[in-house]
């Protein structure tokens, strides 16, 4: 596996589950009726022309240090326990960044601008789910190249979930080149473009794929949660 490797891709790339998009927009194991499903087709027709894929990581070696802590290219993160028991037996760690870029930012200042509530709204959670799928992109780009390693990956995991503070997005992106990831943080530590998720991946051959914690965490941001929570 190459230490550094950034991709660009668009959003025909992508396919993503519309089960998951009725699902986080609140109408469970529905179908949402007609009108809702050509707003939907709308927004999606509009993200085609404006979305701009951005998705990839850098390898480094490092370890659990204690309970809660790993130490990943001589940093030290505190990732609380559920997520430094998650990431144990890695032969390499994968920080990784995913945008779907800043089209999508500039396409929803524009509904607003419009004060369209519903096209917003289905904007936001089709950007939610279109994240989440080029994060699965990425990782079956990780999990191809580990098998020809004959390695493993774990699930991957973001600064905010469970214990982990957002703080240390600071930490993980010391560890990008400038420019490569098409991401700058607030102050606050938050991502722009909006859409946008960051995190690490274990890789090894003792790896294991264990189950996300969703009923230990209750982090009300997640869209694990939200579309938990939705059932």
């Amino acid at each position: 596996m190459k230490n550094i490797e950034f991709f660009n891709g668009r959003l025909s790339d992508l396919t993503p589950d519309m089960r998951e998009v009725y699902l986080l927009m609140g109408y469970g194991d529905n179908t949402p009726d007609k009108a809702i499903l050509q707003v939907i087709e709308k927004v999606l027709s509009d993200l085609y022309e404006c979305i701009s894929l951005r998705y990839g990581y850098v390898l480094v070696h490092g370890g659990r240090c204690g309970k809660e802590q790993l130490q990943l290219g001589g940093e030290t993160f505190f990732t609380g326990a559920i997520i430094a028991h998650a990431m144990k037996e890695a032969d390499y760690y994968a920080l990784f960044t995913v945008t779907i870029g800043e089209g999508f930012d500039d396409y929803v200042a524009a509904l607003k601008q419009e004060d369209d509530i519903l096209l917003s709204f289905v904007a936001d959670v089709l950007g939610s789910i279109l994240a989440e799928t080029t994060v699965s992109l990425l990782m079956d780009t990780l999990k191809r190249k580990a098998e020809q390693k004959g390695m493993k990956i774990s699930n991957n995991y973001s600064p905010g979930y469970c214990s982990w503070h957002l703080s240390e997005q600071q930490k993980l992106f010391r560890f990008f080149p400038e420019n490569s990831t098409g991401i700058r943080l607030t102050d606050s530590c938050l991502m722009l473009p909006v859409k946008s998720v960051s995190g690490i991946v274990a890789i090894g051959r003792e790896v294991k794929k264990r189950p996300y914690g969703c009923d230990i965490c209750n982090m009300s941001s997640c869209i694990k949660n939200k579309k938990k929570q939705s059932n």
